[in-house]
């Protein structure tokens, strides 16, 4: 999980074994298609935004990077909002684990975990809809 210009470091995501990256940043860039797969999910940081609906294909996405052996990089402007909305989605779907729980989890790897009022109200309607 990252920020905008954690994409820009090609070498290092390399390094790091990345292969897919997940943006929901709204912002374009010029990928590195040669290195990485992408899904762009254009969704802004406003608690107006449908996040939920986007679930389905991230989760989608997540899981192909994971069977396939990859590493993911998962990328908002900040990396305190919209990425981990989508990473605590993904949780709350593979490991059927409550919000709260995959929230203390994730914020003891990334301590500036911060999703936005609106996206906080669709993860515990996700969350209860998977129980």
């Amino acid at each position: 999980m990252g920020p905008y210009q954690a994409a820009f470091k090609t070498k290092e995501m390399i390094d790091l074994g990345i292969t897919h990256v997940l943006n929901v940043t709204c912002k374009a860039y010029t990928p590195r298609k040669k290195f990485f797969k992408y899904l762009n999910i254009d969704i802004h940081d406003d608690s107006k935004e449908d996040a939920k609906k986007h679930f389905r294909a991230t989760n989608r996405f997540i899981n192909e990077c994971l069977a396939e052996g990859g590493k993911l990089l998962v990328q908002s402007v900040e990396g305190k909002s919209r990425a981990p909305t989508f990473i605590l989605a993904y949780m709350i779907n593979r490991d059927r684990f409550k919000l709260r729980d995959c929230l203390l989890g994730l914020r003891q790897f990334v301590g500036e975990v911060e999703p936005n009022e609106g996206f906080m109200a669709q993860l515990a309607q996700y969350d209860l809809e998977l129980l």
